[in-house]
């Protein structure tokens, strides 16, 4: 499924705002108007680890959740979301999560936080993107004697990558186990769901420039190298460049925040990719909420709504109630990119 089907809604062209979703009859106050399926890629911030369930992100006021999977760095709220977890990850996906997981603790000295890089200078142009990735992809080259992405196979086919202290590449220094994990878990459900996956994700509005700096954009193509290093062989074969930069050009425009209760709650435990979730635009003054049940996010009219309207969500979070025209239309355009305008921002703009 490439868009989400309604009998409330249809997602069409909207001028200036590239595809949204309109209204095709008119709807009550709180009608569901679509529920949204599980995220096509996320993470949970390492921060959290401990505290937010890896299957239905159930998360208790900071307590550290009863079930724990220290082979995979993964805690449950229960032995039924354990092992839904388990069985959706696959044996293979298994294997990759072990191996993040050894990983991970192997370079604990070169953990960062990719997005907190500073930025210097111009944001990377698409031409120096495109450069970066394709260097980055030769890189996969068997033949290349300096391939930081070979891998050394032992008698059960279970790939491991080379000893960090000996054979990582000279710049290899840092490392984001959040983009990891959330790089990770597309590659698992693109492997287990095949074209259909990616016919999910190719429709999605994508940021041509989603880095901010040149230090970001070499983060990202050198984990793209360390996680293809350490996949078992099912997963390493479809786990290429280009979706690897799908799933951050989407994830730039799409993502939603997974938080501990409401938008505005403080507790910013990670992000998720839901295509069918995707095609909201923005407005200030919203007519759609948005919450999130367990992995589900659910979408329901915050008002009665004519048939012909757009159905939009707020990107702020709530935060669109108190602020101005001009800090709103700040953080837009900072954020995703776009100068908003809505009835709201035009009715308020000086």
């Amino acid at each position: 499924m490439s868009e989400p089907k309604s009998e409330h809604f249809k997602v069409q062209a909207i001028p200036g705002a590239g595809r949204g979703v309109v209204a095709s009859r008119s709807v009550g106050k709180d009608a569901l108007l679509l529920k949204s399926p599980e995220p096509a890629a996320h993470v949970v911030f390492r921060q959290y680890r401990k505290e937010v369930c890896a299957q239905c992100f159930f998360y208790d006021r900071g307590r550290t959740l009863p079930v724990r999977d220290n082979v995979v760095g993964k805690v449950f709220c229960s032995e039924e979301c354990r092992s839904v977890w388990r069985l959706e990850q696959g044996e293979s996906g298994l294997v990759a999560w072990t191996e993040l997981e050894n990983y991970t603790k192997a370079n604990a000295k070169a953990i960062i936080n990719v997005y907190a890089l500073e930025s210097t200078g111009d944001k990377p142009s698409e031409a120096v993107i495109l450069s970066t990735w394709a260097s980055a992809e030769a890189l996969l080259s068997p033949n290349d004697a300096q391939n930081p992405a070979s891998t050394i196979h032992t008698t059960n086919n279970r790939p491991h990558p080379r000893q960090p202290a000996k054979h990582k590449p000279r710049h290899w220094t840092r490392m984001d186990p959040s983009l990891f994990s959330y790089l990770l878990s597309g590659a698992i459900s693109n492997h287990n769901h095949g074209p259909s996956y990616r016919e999910l994700i190719a429709p999605l509005a994508k940021d041509p420039q989603p880095y901010k700096s040149q230090a970001e954009l070499e983060v990202h193509s050198e984990t793209f190298l360390y996680l293809h290093a350490i996949l078992p062989s099912p997963l390493k074969i479809t786990f290429t460049a280009d979706l690897c930069r799908a799933l951050i050009d989407a994830g730039s425009h799409n993502s939603f925040g997974l938080r501990s209760g409401g938008e505005d709650a403080e507790e910013y435990m990670g992000y998720a990719l839901y295509p069918s979730a995707s095609y909201f635009n923005h407005s200030c003054k919203p007519n759609v909420s948005k919450r999130r049940v367990r992995r589900e996010w659910e979408f329901r009219a915050a008002r009665a709504v004519e048939p012909g309207e757009e159905l939009c969500i707020t990107y702020l979070g709530g935060d669109e109630r108190d602020l101005s025209v001009e800090d709103r239309r700040s953080r837009l355009a900072e954020v995703w990119g776009f100068t908003c305008m809505c009835q709201r921002c035009i009715e308020e703009a000086p």
